[in-house]
């Protein structure tokens, strides 16, 4: 099957966090999907190995990779994949740590480790780097929501609620302003020339006629005059 162009959905999100020095700035975060479980990955790992790979293998396979992967970080074992990354394991202190060597050994190993993390490294060798910056050539980045959290309180509890607004919606109603801006501003000036040059063209009928009616007639009397 063949790749789809998929879009990258990136949502916008006002900072209100009062006092912060970008407190009014919009930023881009990734817009949140349901998570695809094991056995969606395994059909659409299928899906792209056609005949060769079938749904059922794909999830063998794979519950196997992680059952491993699980066993190998569990003995301090870094695990690499090519082309896409590193799996490290480190364990997290506790926040009180230990005054001197003699303490912590006192303690014991599981008293001073507060817990087991992984850890992804992405692939940096040429060729297969997928770092933040290099994998963003391989999204499709499409603008999706804007955002906007708003609290008010009910029943003396303050509750949140979020609001979400297409960008597509936003860039049309955009553009419907900008227009009623624009005809607003063409209709006023061509009411504004049009009522000029009438009342020019009135004004100068007016005046020459009866400039002439004047003229004729003092012309008539002195004639008769002489």
């Amino acid at each position: 099957m063949a790749k789809e162009n998929i879009a990258f959905l990136v949502n916008l999100r006002k900072n209100i966090q009062a006092g912060s020095d970008m407190e009014g700035r919009y930023y881009p975060e990734a817009e949140s999907k349901e998570t695809l479980s094991t056995k969606g990955f395994a059909r659409h790992v299928a899906d792209h190995g056609g005949t060769l790979v079938s749904y059922e293998l794909m999830q063998l396979v794979m519950g196997a990779i992680v059952k491993c992967l699980k066993e190998m970080m569990s003995q301090g074992q870094p695990v690499k994949l090519d082309g896409l990354g590193t799996f490290r394991p480190t364990v997290t202190s506790v926040k009180s740590g230990a005054a001197s060597i003699e303490e912590a050994l006192q303690k014991g190993v599981n008293n001073m480790v507060e817990g087991v993390n992984f850890v992804f490294i992405p692939e940096n060798a040429q060729g297969d780097e997928i770092t933040s910056k290099k994998f963003k050539e391989q999204c499709s980045l499409q603008f999706a929501y804007l955002v906007e959290t708003f609290y008010k309180t009910v029943g003396g509890k303050k509750k949140s609620y979020t609001l979400r607004t297409p960008l597509s919606a936003w860039d049309i109603a955009q553009d419907n302003t900008d227009s009623g801006s624009t005809g607003g501003d063409t209709g006023g000036s061509t009411g504004g020339d049009t009522g000029g040059d009438t009342g020019g063209d009135t004004g100068g009928d007016t005046g020459g006629s009866t400039g002439g009616s004047t003229g004729g007639d003092d012309g008539g009397d002195d004639g008769y005059g002489i």
